[in-house]
């Protein structure tokens, strides 16, 4: 058992809500818990033996309310400090990063170099106090997480914009670098206008439900539309995904064959036949697999969601073999596994695809935040800057999609998994609550972060106009009336500099700069 007390205004906290709580083990994977809160702590309950690590949703000061966690720690009777073990991680982040990106002789009157300095002896302090005092050794260390957030986020964007100039500089930038995602009932010429101007490519959804929602039974008149208009305007498409377990893709009649595996292979892969021999004269780039290693809605084995895996990649490279095919993985940061045994971890699920010789060209890396929804809980920069270079060890191109709403999504916008339980809609923020002004600064970091990465071939925003139905409510760059919103002028002056030979790429401004 694991245990950390809370404080709240100096004194053990009598409430307290744990949101996004999860433990991470040796491997870097969740692990099965029950975690809850009790007489002023965080009570941990494993179901695994060995050291592990608390991540959970914590407020932190002018920094925001972010998933945050502790380093690995044994189990003891006597609990931990939070902010203490959390500031602990966060600092042994920041010293691995700066020597990882061989960051280590900044000067001293550097942001970075200052807030590491200031973080490092407020931690001293907290960690000596953290007997005699616990209440002044909680303010110490909330402090000195703070201002170590801080550090490392300055530090992401430090490194980003060093490795983005000197991609510029090399000419390794991609020749198609920002996209954005539409929904298909959105083809109007004004849509298709706004993307023409300010994008390079379009990901056009392939949703099953929308295509078929009678079996056999194909509609494509929409989807034909925007092929047609980006083949004659001449605009890159990426389309998909292809074979998808999220509810809002699945038709409802193959649930019948949910407990089925073989039938519903056989209905993927005829459905994957379907689609690319339809478009394969128009569309180069197919995302054909999206998320299943979550395996939120089938009860299928680990072998079965890689060989469905093997399966979409194999008819798309039969049907057209100078396709670029990406599978894309979805929650990475992986959260769920600590709740579902019989999906397969991130990171591991990456790792088995390049083990197990599977034909397809680049990594796809979803990440949507904003929501109190699996995988969408907000994070910092730094956090996102770690899990891209994770991705760096199996030298294959990652392509990114991002997002994050320009206003706080409430309960009535989110779906509850149990009718019968009102929603917690408070998933975090970043640096302040979720505005238009937030949602451009934070969409302009993760241009600069993503497309920093050797390795990252381009980034895509989720979708361009909001609309009911969408992933990620209010994550659109333009309004329902179609107003655009500062993201979208951000984006395109962003796109406009990387265009611009001899010119330097500089942040507008710096993390702790953002205004609401």
């Amino acid at each position: 058992m694991l245990k950390f007390l809370v404080h709240d205004k100096g004194k053990p906290a009598i409430n307290h809500v744990v949101r996004n709580a999860y433990l991470v083990g040796s491997d870097g994977t969740a692990m099965r818990a029950d975690i809850r809160f009790e007489q002023g702590m965080v009570v941990c309950n494993k179901r695994d033996a060995g050291a592990a690590a608390l991540a959970l949703q914590q407020q932190v000061g002018d920094c925001g309310e972010l998933t945050l966690q502790t380093c690995l720690l044994p189990e003891r009777e006597e609990p931990y400090l939070l902010n203490l073990e959390l500031v602990r991680h966060r600092l042994m982040v920041l010293f691995n990063k700066l020597e990882d990106w061989m960051m280590l002789d900044l000067d001293p009157e550097h942001p970075v170099a200052k807030r590491t300095e200031f973080a490092r002896k407020l931690f001293i302090e907290a960690l000596c106090l953290q007997t005699s005092d616990p209440a002044r050794a909680d303010r110490m260390a909330h402090e000195a997480l703070v201002m170590a957030i801080d550090g490392t986020e300055e530090l992401a964007l430090a490194h980003a914009e060093l490795l983005l100039n000197r991609r510029k500089a090399t000419g390794s930038l991609p020749r198609a670098p920002i996209g954005c995602g539409v929904a298909l009932d959105q083809n109007n010429d004004r849509v298709r206008g706004g993307l023409a101007a300010n994008f390079d490519f379009v990901r056009l959804p392939t949703p099953w439900r929308a295509l078929a929602p009678e079996e056999g039974d194909y509609r494509w008149g929409v989807l034909d539309s925007w092929v047609e208009w980006a083949t004659k305007s001449r605009f890159p498409i990426t389309a998909g995904p292809i074979v998808s377990f999220d509810t809002a893709v699945l038709p409802d009649w193959i649930y019948i064959w949910e407990h089925d595996y073989d039938t519903v292979r056989d209905l993927m892969y005829e459905h994957c036949e379907a689609i690319v021999n339809r478009y394969k004269g128009s569309i180069q780039t197919w995302v054909v697999a999206s998320g299943l290693h979550v395996n939120a809605h089938f009860g299928f084995a680990f072998e079965q969601l890689l060989d469905l895996t093997r399966m979409a990649t194999m008819v798309v490279r039969k049907a057209q073999p100078n396709a670029r095919i990406i599978v894309e993985i979805t929650q990475p940061f992986g959260e769920y596994y600590g709740q579902n045994q019989r999906s397969i971890p991130p990171m591991m699920y990456a790792d088995l695809l390049i083990q197990g010789a599977i034909n397809f060209d680049a990594f796809g890396l979803r990440l949507l935040l904003g929501q109190a929804a699996p995988g969408q809980y907000a994070r910092d920069l730094m956090q996102v800057s770690n899990l891209l270079d994770q991705f760096s060890v199996w030298q294959r191109p990652v392509a990114v999609t991002v997002a994050a709403p320009s206003n706080p999504v409430t309960e009535l916008m989110i779906a509850s998994p149990d009718p019968g339980k009102p929603v917690d809609a408070n998933c975090g923020h970043w640096r302040k609550p979720w505005s238009p002004v937030v949602q451009s600064h934070w969409l302009e970091a993760m241009l600069y972060i993503t497309l920093s990465k050797p390795f990252v071939e381009s980034v895509t925003w989720g979708e361009l106009v909001d609309h009911e139905n969408s992933e990620l409510p209010l994550a659109g760059l333009v309004s329902e009336e179609h107003q655009p919103k500062q993201a979208l002028r951000r984006a395109a002056a962003f796109r406009k500099s990387l265009q611009v030979a001899g010119s330097k790429v500089s942040p507008a401004v710096g993390v702790t700069d953002t205004e609401a």
